[in-house]
């Protein structure tokens, strides 16, 4: 097995849909079409949101990709923009893509909430984390982590944050020495049934992370 770690190009963007719409199972939510969608919707929102990236790539094959956020510096490309307004102008042509987005704003909403709660002021962020089910156990997710955190010291992006739920393995995160800052329980529709679930806020920063070392 040949693993790479690289930047993200633009050539990887149909590979990390498959990887998103996959791993967050949306076709259980949604009919392949908008799940599709749904998956472009959410990466190109991601790669709106960041400013780095880092992409593993294993024979030749993406496998994983985190997404980085300076936040100070923060500017959106106009190619990236440009990508995420069609998905999501084709999404909601669709009376079931109208549906589903309604979901994942009160998902957004709920993030939002969140950050809100806490005073810290943050200068990176993790904007997406994913990789492919295939390769789930063979410390490759573990080692994407560790060059995104590599990478957000040195560009001094500390302390930083994100996003997760427990449709997630969220878990993770604590094991790395992460901190839960806030969290907020949700029922969330699922296709034809409701799901509780829980979202949090996850804190890094070398003072966080040498704690947990300690």
């Amino acid at each position: 097995m040949t693993l790479v770690f690289r930047p993200y190009r633009h050539t990887d963007y149909p590979a990390l849909v498959s990887i998103v719409k996959d791993t967050w199972r949306y076709e259980q939510m949604a009919s392949p079409k908008i799940a599709k969608l749904l998956a472009e919707v959410f990466v190109s929102s991601c790669l709106c949101n960041a400013t780095h990236s880092i992409v593993a790539q294993v024979d030749g094959e993406v496998a994983g990709v985190i997404l980085l956020k300076d936040i100070a510096q923060h500017r959106c490309s106009v190619s990236d923009r440009w990508r995420q307004v069609s998905a999501l102008t084709r999404l909601l042509l669709r009376r079931e893509g109208r549906r589903i987005m309604g979901i994942f704003r009160n998902v957004s909403c709920v993030d939002a909430r969140l950050l809100d709660e806490i005073e810290t002021q943050y200068r990176g962020e993790i904007a997406l984390f994913v990789l492919d089910g295939r390769y789930r156990g063979c410390g490759i997710g573990k080692a994407l982590y560790e060059r995104a955190l590599a990478s957000l010291r040195a560009r001094e992006l500390m302390p930083f944050y994100l996003f997760t739920d427990t449709s997630c393995n969220y878990r993770f995160y604590e094991r790395q020495g992460l901190r839960r800052r806030a969290q907020h329980e949700e029922t969330v529709r699922v296709g034809a049934r409701e799901q509780a679930m829980a979202f949090f806020v996850y804190e890094g920063g070398d003072s966080v992370c040498d704690a947990a070392a300690a």
